[in-house]
C-alpha cells in the first residue's frame, strides 16, 4: 500500500480516503510521528485504524464494532427521551438502516469513530449522575476532536446547555472543562512530543490543519451557504459536468462520451428519513425546550453541525456525527403525534408501513449518480 501511495503522489493519481488512513494508521501504529504523514486531521481514529490492523489483520473490522458500539449509545440515549415501544428501538433500526452510516462502518474512514464519541459525550451530557461526568464529558470532547474536527459543535453545545438549564456551577467550571478537553486532545500526539516536538510546534501543526482546511473547503472555492442543507434535504450534490469513459476489454482503448450537464446526486441519500429528520429536530427543539430541557442536547447535535459547517465547501459524510441525533428527534415527534392521535390502530399501521418503506428503500433502491438534463 505504501508502494501504491508512492505511484499516487507522483503520478498524481487517485489513492482512495480509506485507503490513505488504513496505510497512516499502520504506520502510526508502529512509532511515525502524526506529523509525517496525513497531518491533515488528528490522529487518534487512524491509531484506532491501526490498531484494527494489528488486533484484526484487517482496516475496517474495528470500526464495524465502533458502529455497533454506537448503535448501543444511541439506544441509550433514545431511552432517555422516547418512552413508548417500539419507538425506543426505531432510532438505531432507522441509523442502522441508512446508507451512509453502513458505507461508513465498513471502510477505515474517520468519521465512524468521530460518531461513536459524539455519541458518548451526549449520553455523559444528559445523564450527568455522578460528579465524574463533568470530567468524563469532557475527556470525551477531547477524544471526539481528536478523531476529526468537524466535531467542533461539541465545544459550542455545553454552555448553551448549561444556560438553557440554569445550571450555573457547571456553567462556571466551563473553561475547565475546555482546558481538559484541550489536554485530552494534545494527549493524543504524545508521540509527536516524544519524537521531541515542543508546544510551539504542536501550535504550528494544528495551524498548518487549519490552514489545509481553510484552503480546501473556502480558498478553493466554496458553494453559497447552508450548502449542506441542500444535500441533506434533496439528495443534490450540485450541478456537475459528466462524461462517460468507455474502456474495451479487448482492445485496451478509451473512449470518452461528449461532457453534458447535468446534477450529481448523493448516493445515500434517504427521501423517507433525511429531510423528515431536518424538521423533526427543529421541533424536537421547540417542544424539549418547552417540556424536557435536559434532552434539549439531543436536536442541539445536529442543529449545531449544521451552522459549523455551513461555510466552505461540504461534503455529505459530514452529517454523519449528528445523523443518530437528528433520527431520535425523529422519533420523538413521531412518538408524540402517536401518543395525541386518537386512533392508535391506524397510527401503527401508518407507522409500520413506513418502517417498511425505509427498509425496502436501504436494501433495494439505489439512486443513479447523476441525472443529465
Amino acid at each position: 500500500m505504501l508502494e501504491e501511495y508512492s505511484t499516487s503522489i507522483h503520478k498524481g493519481s487517485i489513492f482512495s480516503d480509506d485507503k490513505l488512513y488504513a496505510l497512516t494508521g499502520w504506520r502510526y501504529i508502529n512509532g511515525i510521528t502524526p506529523d509525517t504523514i496525513n497531518f491533515e486531521h488528528p490522529p487518534l481514529a487512524k491509531y484506532l485504524i491501526g490498531v484494527s490492523e494489528l488486533i484484526f489483520m484487517n482496516q475496517a473490522l474495528l470500526s464495524l464494532i465502533i458502529s455497533v458500539f454506537t448503535l448501543f449509545l444511541v439506544y441509550m440515549i433514545s431511552k432517555k427521551i422516547l418512552h413508548v415501544f417500539p419507538f425506543t428501538v426505531l432510532p438505531i433500526l432507522i441509523l442502522s438502516m441508512d446508507k451512509l452510516y453502513i458505507q461508513f462502518s465498513s471502510f477505515s474512514m474517520l468519521d465512524i469513530y468521530a460518531t461513536f464519541f459524539t455519541a458518548l459525550a451526549i449520553l455523559l451530557m444528559i445523564t450527568n449522575k455522578t460528579k465524574w461526568n463533568f470530567l468524563f464529558l469532557y475527556i470525551t470532547i477531547g477524544l471526539a476532536l481528536s478523531c476529526k474536527w468537524i466535531t467542533f459543535f461539541l465545544v459550542i453545545i455545553p454552555p448553551i446547555y448549561y444556560l438553557i438549564n440554569k445550571n450555573g456551577r457547571n456553567l462556571k467550571l466551563y473553561p475547565i472543562g475546555l482546558v481538559i478537553a484541550v489536554l485530552t486532545y494534545s494527549s493524543i500526539y504524545a508521540v509527536f512530543f516524544f519524537a521531541g516536538n515542543t508546544i510551539i510546534d504542536f501550535i504550528y501543526l494544528q495551524l498548518r490543519i487549519l490552514g489545509f482546511h481553510q484552503s480546501m473547503r473556502i480558498g478553493m472555492g466554496a458553494p453559497p451557504p447552508f450548502w449542506i442543507l441542500l444535500n441533506f434535504l434533496l439528495g443534490i450534490e450540485g450541478p456537475s459536468d459528466i462524461t462517460v469513459i468507455h474502456f474495451d476489454t479487448v482492445s485496451k482503448f478509451l473512449s470518452f462520451s461528449p461532457v453534458e450537464k447535468g446534477i450529481s446526486l448523493i448516493g445515500t441519500f434517504n427521501p423517507l428519513t433525511w429531510p423528515l429528520s431536518f424538521s423533526a429536530t427543529i421541533l424536537a427543539f421547540y417542544y424539549l425546550f418547552r417540556d424536557n430541557k435536559k434532552m434539549i442536547p439531543v436536536p442541539l447535535v445536529f442543529i449545531s453541525l449544521l451552522i459549523t459547517t455551513s461555510t466552505g465547501k461540504p461534503f455529505i459524510w459530514y452529517i454523519l456525527s449528528g445523523l443518530p441525533f437528528a433520527f431520535i428527534s425523529l422519533v420523538y415527534i413521531t412518538e408524540k403525534i402517536y401518543i395525541n392521535s386518537e386512533k392508535k390502530n391506524y397510527a401503527k399501521l401508518i407507522l409500520a408501513g413506513y418502517i417498511i418503506a425505509v427498509i425496502v428503500w436501504s436494501l433495494f433502491v439505489q439512486l443513479p449518480s447523476y441525472i443529465v438534463f
